[in-house]
């Protein structure tokens, strides 16, 4: 796996989760060998929600709120 932040080879590793304490849990994930990036699977999850409302979207209502206002 490549980075999407240096190009940078990416490999996996297994980590403990913390929030359901020491019961021997573990999350995988992928750390950048180059800068260290760090993805799991919530990371994952928060940027494609995240990315599926354009800022215009949000920022043209409020735009038009604060021209009306003035």
């Amino acid at each position: 796996m490549i980075c999407e932040r240096c190009d940078g080879l990416m490999v996996r590793e297994r980590y403990d989760d913390l929030e359901l304490g020491s019961a021997g849990y573990e999350i995988s994930a992928w750390r950048c060998l180059n800068c260290g990036a760090f993805v799991d699977p919530v990371i994952t999850a928060h940027h494609q929600t995240a990315h599926k409302t354009e800022p215009d979207q949000l920022l043209r209502p409020r735009l038009k709120k604060l021209v009306r206002a003035a």
